[in-house]
């Protein structure tokens, strides 16, 4: 391969590279739209009045989501999930789940506990008190944290104890198949006021749309930094091979 061949490779490799950077950047900036649209969308319809889940038409839950939500029924022992990765203050945790009989429906909800921290031995689950019981709940439709890039096997839940799974999302359809009810697309962060709850400091969902810019700004600019570097060194080694 002569000279004039390794360093045309080169820098294609490095256009590439930038390229693929460029990319990276344009995926967290529609990210960052997403998040953004989508505290809009949660933060206008607090002004809705609060709506009773068991007259709930579940054929269009997105159009709910960031409602203020109320039901009778009760709680369903044995479906309490953790899910993972969950940080508060610069700590690591679980927002806490258990599914809740809407009304005298057959119809379940996954309610938002809370916030617990994580023991240092990630295999020991965290002291979640007694089975949770509440003949009413209120709080406000949301959607469950994103996750992005959905890695394989992120669904699988994990049995951390006797009724109690940990999760690295969460996946309505699994979660209904694993506990054998059905589940309606939407969990309801539990109000502050509410028992059998742990620590809700609640972030609407999107509020983290600057995460997605930084990242986003990194991208582009080691875009520009491998773009530059790349031609740099195309243009010094031709001036080399000339002298």
């Amino acid at each position: 391969m002569s000279a004039d061949s390794k360093r045309i490779g080169l820098l294609t490799v490095g256009i590439l590279v930038s390229g693929l950077f460029v990319a990276l950047g344009n995926w967290q900036l529609a990210r960052a739209n997403e998040k953004s649209a989508a505290l809009e969308r949660f933060n206008s319809r607090n002004q809705s009045p609060a709506m009773n889940l068991g007259k709930l038409n579940i054929t269009d839950m997105a159009s709910v989501v960031g409602r203020s939500a109320f039901t009778k029924g009760g709680y369903r022992a044995g479906t309490t999930v953790l899910l993972d990765n969950q940080s508060l203050g610069g700590r690591i945790g679980y927002l806490v789940y258990t599914a809740y009989r809407i009304a005298k429906t057959d119809l379940h909800i996954l309610v938002n506990r809370g916030w617990i921290a994580a023991l240092p031995d990630p295999r020991r689950l965290p002291d979640l008190g007694p089975e949770p019981i509440d003949s009413a709940v209120s709080g406000r439709l949301s959607d469950p944290p994103s996750v992005g890039i959905r890695l394989r096997g992120a669904e699988i839940a994990e049995p951390m104890g006797d009724g109690v799974w940990r999760v690295q999302r969460i996946d309505f359809p699994v979660l209904a198949k694993l506990f054998e009810l059905e589940i309606i697309g939407a969990t309801l962060l539990l109000d502050n006021a509410m028992r059998n709850g742990f620590i809700r400091n609640w972030t609407p969902p999107g509020a983290d749309q600057a995460r997605h810019l930084a990242y986003a700004f990194q991208w582009f600019a080691m875009a520009l930094a491998v773009f530059v570097i790349s031609v740099g060194l195309f243009v010094r080694s031709k001036r080399r091979s000339q002298t």
